[in-house]
């Protein structure tokens, strides 16, 4: 008796051997393009951290990302657009440290930041400035603290919004160096830096600031890293000025939905390694203050909570408030 072939092996590939193999095959992540969130608007930090890994990240998986910037509300309409989201891998979030870890102690989120995320990976940390406007008439950190008491409450500084390591580092320092700064939000820290560059407001602790304080529009007073600047070497840190304290990096992440597969995101990391390796890379993100670095697992998620720890007492020790 002759067999018909064809039909066999159709039964033999749907045998429930081959089945759980088939599904594998057909649910690979990923098998479309895959969103980042960026929750500013273009031009700021996170974006300046998003736009160099995306062409060679999307090689690494073989799809396109797809960049969205969504901001307003110190980030938490872009993170709140992501926290509801299917845990499948498509919708990702980049995200400044103040999302998950200030926002919380100063605001009413929609969202948990402690429950409804699923941190993948540290993609770069900030080395921020303490940049101020050339209408001030200082231009050292003596003469600055000095003004700044001689006129409480007339100095102002922007921030990409409320919440934000922008907001709390004028915050922590105003509190560390006895003066007095009024805070002034906007929507994201190029529209920030837009309004210092007119003379809106007199400071902003940001790396975007950096290259106009290389090219001398404004004036660098300290930078915000935990180490020195190699953009800005002769600055000092807030740091090592006394003027700052211990802990609470600036660091940039991505973060899916609560409930991401651990297949997705193993992949992630795995694929970032040699991303946030590439030469260019670091030479898209070095001028503006940005130094690619991969942070994943358990470390990671540690230094969220003990992040969120620490601003948490920062936020109660300084008052800060979200305007």
């Amino acid at each position: 008796m002759r067999i018909a072939r064809r039909p066999l092996l159709a039964a033999l590939a749907l045998s429930p051997l081959a089945l759980p193999a088939l599904a594998r095959a057909q649910t690979a992540w990923p098998s479309r393009p895959v969103t980042l969130i960026v929750p500013y608007p273009p031009g700021g930090s996170s974006d300046n951290v998003a736009r160099p890994i995306q062409l060679p990240l999307s090689a690494a998986l073989g799809q396109n990302i797809v960049i969205e910037n969504r901001g307003g509300a110190g980030g938490s309409i872009g993170a709140a657009a992501v926290a509801p989201a299917k845990p499948d891998g498509y919708t990702l979030l980049v995200w400044p440290t103040a999302v998950l870890t200030i926002s919380p102690h100063m605001m009413r989120l929609p969202y948990d930041p402690a429950k409804d995320f699923t941190p993948i990976a540290m993609l770069a940390a900030s080395d921020g400035v303490m940049a101020m406007h050339p209408r001030v008439p200082v231009r050292t950190m003596p003469e600055f603290l000095a003004y700044a008491r001689a006129n409480p409450g007339k100095l102002r500084f922007s921030s990409a919004g409320n919440g934000t390591i922008t907001q709390m580092t004028g915050e922590i320092f105003a509190d560390a160096a006895g003066i007095r700064l009024e805070h002034v939000p906007y929507r994201g820290s190029a529209p920030a830096f837009t309004a210092l560059l007119a003379g809106e407001v007199e400071l902003q602790f940001d790396p975007v600031a950096i290259p106009a304080v290389k090219d001398g529009r404004v004036i660098g007073l300290a930078t915000t890293g935990e180490t020195r600047s190699p953009e800005l070497p002769e600055l000092p840190t807030l740091r090592e000025l006394g003027l700052f304290g211990q802990g609470g990096i600036s660091f940039f992440g991505l973060a899916g939905p609560a409930g991401l597969p651990v297949e997705v995101v193993d992949r992630l990391v795995a694929a970032l390694g040699p991303v946030l390796a590439l030469p260019e890379v670091a030479r898209a993100m070095a001028p503006v203050g940005l130094r690619p670095r991969l942070e994943a697992g358990e470390a990671f998620a540690q230094r969220i909570a003990q992040d969120r720890a620490i601003f948490g007492d920062m936020v109660r020790r300084t008052g800060a408030r979200a305007e």
